[in-house]
């Protein structure tokens, strides 16, 4: 429900252009047809953003940078990773999201860091991989 109520906020917004849009030509886990997003801050959500689909009003997701509470989390992510979106380190911006399912307490908060949604956002675009061997859960706390 929250996220269909703010896809209705945002068909008030107008893109200045397509370079706000962020492209995962796979899609995302679970939503592969779902390829372009917009990536939206509100102060109310910080520390929190929220990552809509554009073709689906219904699909949104709730999300917050790895690094918010895993400082070195961009070196758990193998370097092939970053490389196959483009990145080559000084020139882009790389960001790592983890999607979040907020609980009754924020002690009960989790966000999946074995599967973050890389961004190049110099480019606008993005893929979902899956951290194999990094110790973190699909439901690791936040606090």
């Amino acid at each position: 429900m929250k996220a269909v109520q703010a896809y209705d906020q945002t068909t008030q917004l107008k893109l200045k252009s397509k370079d706000a849009i962020i492209h995962f030509e796979e899609g995302l886990i679970g939503f592969s047809s779902f390829k372009d997003f917009i990536l939206m801050e509100n102060d109310n959500l910080a520390p929190f953003r929220l990552l809509q689909s554009l073709e689906a009003p219904e699909v949104g997701f709730l999300v917050l940078e790895a690094t918010t509470v895993v400082p070195n989390y961009y070196d758990l992510v193998p370097a092939r990773e970053w490389q196959s979106l483009g990145m080559n380190g000084v020139t882009t911006r790389p960001l790592a999201f983890v999607i979040v399912v907020i609980g009754s307490t924020p002690a009960s908060s989790t966000g999946n860091f074995q599967a973050p949604l890389l961004v190049n956002y110099d480019r606008m675009v993005g893929k979902q991989i899956i951290l194999t061997d990094s110790g973190f859960s699909v439901r690791q706390p936040l606090v």
